[in-house]
């Protein structure tokens, strides 16, 4: 699977270098260790023409810290055309209606603007032990969002 969408990647989006933030951040979405399967329709959508794209990582103390971080400290990603996103989740089970209320509290957030996005998808991962463990010390137990955001180019 990797390579099919390193490949769709580089058919969709011929200059987006294979070393590029984005591209790394294209390939881990669309990973075989992500807890929700995404659709690969999403990708030919994300990478359309006459957009720009960026990459924000933020974190926090639970999956609906990360979005009110997102919120408040990139406002300028409200401009948006669309948006994938995945959350890491600690070591542990993934208490998956917590990040339920966090995409309730992103939609409340982008409403006015999300519509007509395309694509607006998510996903989440959990960070093994090995990772967890690696963390430091005030970063133990944080929850992650990186959203890899599409912006209209012709702006």
């Amino acid at each position: 699977m990797p390579e099919e969408i390193t490949s769709q990647i580089k058919r969709l989006a011929p200059l987006l270098e294979e070393d590029s933030e984005v591209f790394r951040e294209l390939t881990t979405f669309f990973g075989k260790n992500a807890k929700i399967e995404m659709h690969h329709g999403d990708l030919s959508k994300f990478l359309q023409d006459n957009r720009t794209f960026e990459v924000v990582r933020v974190s926090g103390k639970s999956y609906k810290d990360c979005v009110y971080e997102f919120v408040d400290n990139y406002p300028e990603m409200m401009d948006a055309i669309g948006m994938l996103r995945y959350y890491k989740a600690p070591a542990g089970n993934i208490k998956w209606e917590e990040v339920e209320a966090a995409e309730i509290a992103m939609g409340n957030e982008l409403t006015m603007n999300a519509y007509g996005w395309e694509p607006d998808a998510w996903t989440i991962f959990e960070n093994n032990a090995f990772d967890e463990a690696s963390a430091p010390e005030d970063k133990k137990g944080d929850y992650s969002l990186v959203a890899i955001v599409a912006l209209d180019s012709l702006l």
